[in-house]
């Protein structure tokens, strides 16, 4: 008799007779006799198992199936029927193959989701190569958790409609805008959207972390950053200029030297260019953002830079130093400094995200030269 044979022999005297501890033996059997031959199998081999397999699932313990889940997640031809099944389980079954079986099409996963709601919702949210169809029924029908777990699955597809139903849900909560900030697929008019919406929540913590005699000197701070980062500003000869201090920057940088110590070094030193590339790398910004950031007609938005980088006051004054003009004079630096102190490092680190994603989008428009 062939080991199929065998095995359907058995199954039938198992399934009338047979213990639970019985079946789970049976199924571990026909689950490795199909994992040695599956390779092999067309898919009419492969609908045996399906019937036979799904069968004895339907008869074991909660350990068993989740063990048979971990073991055709991966399977790139399980059978179908048993998979979709697995899925449909409890969540702890079918969190396996609904984060990774090849079985699963975008219309069973709406069907699944739709089903069981927001654990298996959640499962999926961190599968690879979700498609548009999938995200924008969890984007509808899963609520706010399901919504930012989406959102930060870097390989997710978006619709344009699902898209900005994320922006537009991103106005009223921060933290799925510190998401979004994250993401280089949105659109650009998109984008400006959430910038505005960005830069108002930022204010608002801004203004609510600082002394009351403060806060009109730095209530501007976010909206003269995003500008600074925004401005239309023309580098003569930038590869030139730069070229030297960028192949140093890059060599520490490719080294694992390149670290805040470093660009503080080159702005007590004065070297301006190095220090414009050194804040440029850690940062992720371009050249034309940083040296806006620098010597544009705000210090604040370096005060924002370096609080969002997590750098020291000693970093922040440094930078500022380069400055021509009133850079070094005692009371502008003091000043500064209790801005600095009143900035909250989660507030700055949004509003840094943000530069970042504008910047992102002005260069893609203007494609200015980055790191």
């Amino acid at each position: 008799m062939s080991p199929v044979g065998a095995l359907l022999r058995d199954l039938e005297t198992t399934m009338a007779r047979g213990s639970i501890d019985e079946r789970a033996v049976i199924l571990s059997r026909l689950t490795d006799l199909f994992l040695a031959t599956a390779n092999d199998m067309g898919e009419d081999q492969v609908g045996v198992f399906d019937v036979v397999i799904g069968r004895l699932a339907r008869a074991i313990e909660m350990r068993a199936r989740i063990e048979l889940a971990e073991r055709l997640a991966p399977v790139p031809n399980a059978p179908s029927g048993v998979v979709r099944q697995l899925a449909l389980d409890e969540i702890a079954v079918a969190r396996p193959v609904l984060i990774a079986s090849p079985r699963l099409g975008d219309h069973d996963l709406v069907a699944i989701a739709a089903a069981k709601g927001r654990d298996h919702m959640l499962a999926i949210t961190e599968r690879p190569g979700l498609g548009e169809p999938v995200t924008d029924f969890l984007i509808l029908r899963g609520g706010r958790v399901v919504t930012h777990a989406v959102a930060a699955n870097q390989t997710a597809r978006f619709s344009r409609h699902g898209m900005g139903v994320l922006v537009m849900r991103a106005a009223q909560d921060d933290a799925l805008q510190a998401t979004l900030g994250t993401r280089a697929d949105i659109p650009a008019d998109l984008a400006e959207q959430l910038l505005a919406a960005a830069k108002s929540s930022a204010r608002r913590r801004l203004e609510a972390s600082l002394e009351p005699s403060l806060m009109g000197a730095v209530a501007g701070a976010v909206e003269r950053g995003a500008e600074a980062v925004s401005a239309q500003t023309t580098i003569g000869d930038e590869l030139g200029r730069f070229g030297k201090a960028l192949a140093d920057v890059k060599a520490l940088d490719e080294a694992g030297k390149l670290d805040e110590s470093v660009v503080a070094q080159y702005a007590v030193s004065g070297a301006v260019e190095h220090a414009i590339c050194g804040v440029a790398t850690l940062a992720r910004l371009t050249l034309p953002a940083t040296e806006q950031i620098v010597f544009g007609p705000d210090r604040d938005a370096v005060l924002l830079v370096a609080r969002g980088m997590g750098w020291s006051w000693e970093t922040a004054r440094a930078l500022i130093g380069l400055r021509k003009g009133d850079g070094k004079s005692a009371p502008v630096l003091e000043r500064a400094k209790q801005s600095f102190r009143n900035l909250t490092p989660m507030t700055a680190q949004r509003v840094l995200g943000f530069l970042r994603m504008r910047d992102g989008a002005q260069s893609d428009s203007s494609a200015p030269a980055r790191l």
